[in-house]
């Protein structure tokens, strides 16, 4: 359960600009800013948000859809009252199993393949059969995208939202250096601002032990 409130990482971007009253930037535009962040996050490091939950397979079928709010597979657990499933490369399968699609249905699955190009699609090998008269179940944990989060301006300026940061608390600080990256990315004609964006940007990847562009910084249409 997170306890970092919305409004109050708002209102410390707000004191590190020296733009409390929101005259340069305004509340709705940090906002935004705000959802951009958690959207980023997830997209550099899925395992941010993630969905842990038993999967109804398609019978007689070794390619998988993930649920409609999934993003991409993170990783595929085992059989609902059986063993555990691990994962295969797609080659080595193709070599050693050429048939493997059609292989004999079962309500033991012992691999499933993924691949990150194709990231809301699975396969499983043995191909899984119905159990009984209900579809074979898996345990599967996906990442997904929080819904952006709404809050009206004056809820915002008062602080009296007690809506929490959609992802882990430890997070906060790398959605405030996207922020900031953001906010300072509003006048580039100044060369301060320029670096300030810059290097809020980089601790922000560095937060998330990721590597970014120096130049992948999405700048707002007309900043």
């Amino acid at each position: 359960m997170t306890t970092t409130l919305v409004v109050k990482v708002i209102k410390r971007v707000q004191r590190i600009i020296n733009d409390k009253t929101g005259i340069i930037w305004p509340e709705l535009e940090l906002l935004e800013d705000f959802n951009d962040a958690i959207k980023d996050i997830v997209l550099h490091r899925p395992d941010a948000s993630t969905i842990n939950t038993v999967f109804d397979c398609t019978t007689s079928s070794s390619k998988q859809i993930l649920p409609s709010d999934a993003l991409r597979l993170v990783e595929v657990i085992r059989n609902i009252g059986g063993n555990v499933i691990t994962s295969i490369d797609r080659s080595t399968l193709n070599a050693t199993r050429p048939n493997w699609h059609q292989s004999d249905p079962t309500i033991s699955i012992e691999h499933y393949v993924y691949d990150e190009r194709d990231p809301k699609t699975f396969y499983l090998y043995p191909r899984p059969a119905n159990n009984g008269e209900d579809a074979h179940q898996i345990e599967i944990v996906y990442s997904t995208c929080p819904a952006d989060i709404e809050i009206d301006e004056a809820s915002i300026k008062n602080g009296s939202s007690a809506i929490t940061i959609p992802i882990d608390d430890t997070y906060s600080n790398a959605i405030i250096d996207f922020m900031l990256a953001r906010a300072y990315s509003k006048d580039l004609g100044s060369a301060a601002n320029a670096n300030r964006s810059a290097r809020h940007y980089q601790l922000y990847g560095n937060a998330l032990g990721v590597k970014l562009q120096s130049d992948a910084m999405m700048m707002k249409e007309g900043a």
